[in-house]
Order: C-alpha cells, then sequence, then structure tokens
C-alpha cells in the first residue's frame, strides 16, 4: 500500500478575502501552511509580507516551516519569498525551473506588465536556500509529492492567451510549464493543493489521480483559474468535480465572483470560498 498521510491540516494564511481571525489582511495572492503528520510547508507565499503577520494572528508557526513549495512564477505567488527568506532564515525550495522566467501580461490596450517572481535564483542563493528546481514530480515525505509539469488533457480547459514569457527573442505566450500542485494521499482520497490552476484544475486532478493511483479526490483546495473562464470551461468543469465527486471544493483567489457563484449553487455545502483564516483538517 502506498504511504498516505494520517494528521494534515492546511491553512489559508494569505488570500483575496478574509474568512476568520482577528486584524488579519487579504490581498490578491495566496500562500497555505500545509502540515502533515508533523512535517510543516509554506504553499506559495502570496504577493507581499502579509501571510508572516497573519499566521501569527492565527497561531500558526511559520518558523517551523522546513520546505517552500512554490506553485508557478507569478508575483502574487512569490512576492513574499524575499521577505519570509529574511524572516525566518534558508530553506529548502521546491519549483520548476520555469517558476524563474521573465513573466508578464500582455494586452493589446497597455503596455506589456511583468508580474513574474521578483527574485533570481542567484538571490536565494546567497541567502543560503536549498533551491530543488525540477520539471518533474518531487516527493515531499510520505504521502506527499508535487505534481511537476501538469498535462493538458480536457479539451475545454483553456490558457489565457494574455500572458506571456518574455525570451531574447520577443515574447512567447505563457503555457505554464512551471505549474504544479501539491497531492496529499490519505485514507479517504486525494487532496490536492493548488496555486492557480492555468493548465486547467481539472487537468490538474487527473494528473494528480495518474501520478498516485489513487481515483478518489477527497478535497481541492487553492486557486482554479475560472474567472475569466467560458461558459464551455465552467460547464465541462462542474462536469467533471461531479464526477469525481469531490466532497470538498475550495476554491479561493482567482476563482471569480462568477464562478464561485456557479460552484456554490451546483456544490452546496461542498463548496467554500475559503480566504484567510480557513482551514482543512484531518
Amino acid at each position: 500500500m502506498a504511504s498516505q498521510v494520517r494528521r494534515l491540516k492546511i491553512t489559508i494564511v494569505a488570500d483575496n478575502v478574509v474568512a476568520s481571525g482577528a486584524g488579519v489582511l487579504g490581498e490578491h495572492g495566496l500562500a497555505l501552511h500545509v502540515e502533515a503528520d508533523g512535517q510543516a510547508f509554506l504553499f506559495d507565499t502570496g504577493q507581499s509580507g502579509i501571510a508572516i503577520g497573519n499566521a501569527a494572528r492565527l497561531g500558526v508557526n511559520l518558523g517551523a516551516v522546513e520546505t517552500v513549495v512554490l506553485s508557478h512564477g507569478h508575483y502574487d505567488h512569490t512576492g513574499g519569498l524575499a521577505v519570509f527568506t529574511n524572516a525566518f532564515g534558508p530553506h529548502r525550495i521546491v519549483a520548476h525551473p520555469g517558476v524563474f522566467e521573465s513573466k508578464y501580461a500582455t494586452c493589446k490596450e497597455t503596455e506589456p506588465r511583468r508580474i513574474g517572481c521578483p527574485v533570481s535564483t542567484e538571490y536565494l542563493a546567497r541567502r543560503g536556500a536549498a533551491l530543488h528546481l525540477e520539471a518533474g514530480p518531487q516527493e515531499l515525505g510520505p504521502g506527499l509529492m508535487t505534481t511537476g509539469a501538469i498535462a493538458q488533457t480536457t479539451d475545454f480547459e483553456h490558457i489565457p492567451s494574455s500572458l506571456a514569457v518574455r525570451t531574447a527573442e520577443g515574447f512567447r505566450p505563457d503555457q505554464f510549464e512551471d505549474e504544479q500542485a501539491i497531492v496529499v494521499t490519505t485514507d479517504q482520497g486525494l487532496v490536492v493543493v493548488v496555486g492557480c490552476s492555468h493548465r486547467g484544475v481539472v487537468n490538474t486532478l487527473q494528473c494528480a489521480q495518474q501520478l498516485t493511483g489513487e481515483e478518489r479526490v477527497l478535497a481541492l483546495i487553492g486557486g482554479t483559474h475560472l474567472v475569466a473562464a467560458s461558459e464551455d470551461q465552467l460547464d465541462g468543469t462542474v462536469d467533471e468535480l461531479r464526477r469525481l465527486d469531490v466532497e470538498h471544493i475550495v476554491a479561493c483567489h482567482c476563482t471569480g465572483f462568477k464562478a464561485s457563484v456557479r460552484l456554490a449553487n451546483e456544490f452546496g455545502d461542498r463548496f467554500n470560498i475559503g480566504g484567510v483564516g480557513y482551514f482543512f483538517a484531518l
């Protein structure tokens, strides 16, 4: 039998909105504290350093974090990395090498806007960080792993065309090869923690199933990037989440109001918008 996590607690310490907690703050960003069988991880770091103050007010000990996992290279997920490193010292950082590419938002009406990770590998190395940059899955502990690059297998999930990577030859569409999720295997099924799901939330869940051999999905937690999804993509996502019988859908950050309303109507008490202070525990 594959290794399973017995004790799990996932707390949102940075998000666009606030769920609970005296004095906590929201921002356009995402950071989640993951405790699994005595190990502590930080999944993404938010846009700024507010995750540190939020965690303290929520009673979450970021000082016990040994590993930072980055979902992808956008500023709202990596912007707090320097502040966190300065506050708590060097850590193991698990990510795809593409996290540090020069990423931009490109719209016809405005100049390209840089939205990538604000710190470099050189900066992190000077701070003593141990960089584990791999395109494939990485094991974080027993029953705990990253997906690595996520294959696009559905026909209804699409990457926005306004997001790009700047190269020496100019801009190319960002295909988000660097996007990854955390997959936790439990005796009740998979808990899949996602950052933005640019490559599709259903693609991400299917990737988790293929990597682990576990078909049951207990919980989906994080950003789903349905904020600008078409009706076809929303329909396909709802159909697949229903088929998978996901018991807990915590869709926050980049999910968007329209998609949140649709998910709430479709899944009732199974759906939650998350927010700073929300936690999921087994």
